[in-house]
């Protein structure tokens, strides 16, 4: 899959960006926009992503697909699993918690947003990751949630652009087989590494009301199913878990 890259030394937000300007982006390729540094860096549910200038990977992947499709909300799952692929490279051991957030030992080291605009007759997706790679501990600390990087979890620095690259490759080859056979393939290694236990009691945010109860599957579609208290099974395709 051919790809064009657009890198800045600082930039707003490498997602806003490219919303802004998919208008002018190749249909056939991919479109990778990266950036140094972000002042405006945002997270799902508009929550700011920070980062210091070079520690870590802020990229946003574009892309063009078919208006009609009834998948597209499992590409960042799929964005999700390159980022383990990528870490276990590494001789860690990611798992992720649903439905996109990449964790080392217990603690967020990867987010991913995705968005979309329509052009025509299709949509560009634009699906952004941050990705914790040289921030200390100290940094970390500063974060209202539990967050690691890979300095912490190693105790060495990276090169960004080595685990931006690696990355990249993990994500062009699983979306060429997502765009041609869908999520299929990809559930049971999904489900393998999603971190659960089913004893556990979560609180679960639709953005409607506060659920409560325990994990109890991921669907063929990736929806997330929680068992109640009264142990009706209630399926989620959107949302956050609280543990």
């Amino acid at each position: 899959m051919q790809l064009f890259r657009r890198h800045f030394k600082v930039i707003d937000s490498t997602n806003t960006w490219a919303k802004q300007n998919a208008h002018l982006f190749p249909k056939e390729a991919v479109t990778l926009v990266t950036a140094d540094e972000q002042t405006a860096g945002r997270g799902r549910f508009n929550r700011k992503w920070e980062s210091l200038s070079g520690q870590n990977v802020l990229a946003t992947f574009c892309f063009f697909i078919e208006k009609h499709r009834k998948d597209i909300g499992n590409i960042p799952q799929v964005m999700a699993l390159s980022a383990a692929h990528m870490l276990e490279e590494l001789g860690l051991h990611p798992t992720l918690k649903w439905p996109n957030d990449v964790l080392l030992s217990g603690k967020k080291i990867a987010g991913i947003l995705a968005e979309t605009t329509s052009l025509s007759d299709q949509l560009c997706f634009i699906l952004g990751i941050g990705l914790n790679v040289n921030m200390p501990l100290e940094s970390a600390k500063q974060i209202d949630r539990p967050a690691t990087s890979l300095l912490i979890e190693s105790h060495h620095s990276y090169d960004v652009e080595d685990i931006l690259e690696n990355l990249q490759k993990h994500f062009t080859s699983n979306l060429e087989n997502f765009l041609e056979e869908g999520f299929y393939p990809f559930l049971e290694e999904y489900r393998r590494r999603i971190s659960s236990d089913s004893n556990q009691i979560v609180r679960f945010d639709d953005s409607r009301s506060i659920w409560e109860g325990t994990f109890d599957s991921i669907n063929l579609d990736g929806s997330y199913n929680l068992k109640l208290k009264n142990r009706e099974i209630k399926n989620f395709l959107a949302g956050e878990i609280m543990w």
